[in-house]
């Protein structure tokens, strides 16, 4: 069976803490190869190409001409860069995995769609949350109807504060983390978003800087459910807390109760583990409800942890669309992740009023990042 050659762009923490270390196991169990590395800063490239064995380039294009028989390439930078190195990679006919959120804008969004679907190539979103086991597991509960029906969402977000894409713009923590949580939430709800309103603030201004640091957003779905979402990077460290509640039941966090026989209970989870050179692994997770649920570990033989797991699972999706022609699992679900935080900073922006999905036309917050963007760079985004 042909391995995938695999190239990686952006040697930053991402790549280093997450997709390198989960590649190196991919490729010591036989399923992908890394061929190369690639950064903007040399000294980082080198290092991590020493690291892991390949060569390293500081051009992105370079090293994409030198591997031509490159299957895919795992992009890891910041997030302004996905879209035109994305369409660069298509137009190589090297199908993109691209980080979270899958672009700045919807139009940058489109430029990547596009010259994939010119290409013939695929593209993949690298979104892990939803791919982790437990994420795996509430969302195989929610669709058996263990809960019953689904009608309130909420995720509140604490992250450490930290500075984002450095070029004056007007997203931060709510686009950062939000995708993740507007990935959750929908899957969750398991219903199509129809209106958000929202609201972002600064409260602790940084010199230079605009993005917020706090945001709240709640979100009214097609079926009725409703989604209540809240990031923030600012003030005393928050616990971060997640619940569904459904008509039968709610899931806390990763505790689950449940209508059993006409009464309110509390449900077992368990989770099983076993050795893999040396490393706790994840075997299964055991839901005792009746009849039981069970989630298998599909790299219990690999080394790797429940995060782990999520970014293997990203990863083969996109060399599994490479080598076999399979549609990548979330691909477009990217762009709807992108869409619902749009839609919170637009509303914040028109003073909370609600904004209907889709969005068929460019928003304010999006001209503004545009703005920023071409000032920084002396060009917009969508001229790539």
């Amino acid at each position: 069976m042909r391995r995938a050659k695999l190239g990686l762009i952006g040697c930053g923490g991402m790549a280093r803490n997450s997709h390198l270390p989960t590649i190196k196991e991919l490729a010591r169990k036989g399923v992908l190869d890394l061929v190369a590395v690639c950064d903007i800063d040399e000294n980082r490239a080198k290092e991590v190409a020493s690291q892991y064995g390949v060569p390293y380039y500081t051009d992105a294009e370079e090293m994409m001409e030198k591997h031509k028989d490159m299957d895919v390439v795992d992009i890891c930078t910041g997030d302004y860069t996905h879209h035109s190195l994305a369409k660069i990679a298509a137009e190589h006919k090297i199908h993109p995995l691209v980080e979270k959120p899958m672009s700045i804008t919807l139009p940058c969004c489109d430029v990547m769609i596009e010259a994939c679907r010119r290409n013939g190539v695929y593209f993949e979103v690298a979104e892990n949350y939803f791919r982790m086991p437990e994420d795996r597991v509430i969302v195989k509960l929610i669709r058996e109807g263990v809960i019953g029906e689904v009608m309130r969402v909420y995720y509140i977000d604490p992250i450490d504060r930290r500075p984002l894409w450095k070029v004056g713009s007007h997203s931060g923590v709510c686009l950062d983390m939000g995708v993740h949580r507007m990935s959750q939430i929908r899957l969750y709800a398991g219903s199509e978003p129809k209106r958000i309103v929202g609201v972002t603030k600064q409260f602790m201004p940084a010199e230079g800087k605009v993005f917020e640091d706090w945001g709240h957003a709640i979100i009214d779905f097609e079926n009725g459910a409703v989604g209540i979402f809240e990031c923030s990077a600012v003030g005393e460290k928050m616990v971060s807390y997640r619940q569904i509640i459904g008509t039968k039941g709610t899931i806390m966090n990763f505790s689950l109760r449940a209508v059993v026989k006409g009464k309110m209970q509390d449900i077992p989870i368990e989770r099983e583990t076993h050795k893999v050179d040396g490393k706790e692994v994840l075997t299964r997770i055991i839901v005792h409800t009746e009849p039981k649920i069970i989630y298998e570990n599909p790299f219990k033989e690999f080394a790797l942890d429940d995060w782990q797991i999520g970014i293997a699972e990203e990863i083969v999706s996109i060399v599994n669309a490479a080598l076999y022609d399979r549609e990548p699992e979330y691909g477009m679900e990217g762009r709807k992740d992108v869409e619902m935080c749009i839609a919170l900073y637009e509303s914040s922006l028109k003073g909370m009023k609600p904004v209907d999905l889709p969005i068929t036309e460019m928003t304010e917050y999006e001209r503004m990042v545009h703005e920023d963007f071409k000032e920084a760079f002396g060009y917009y985004p969508t001229e790539v």
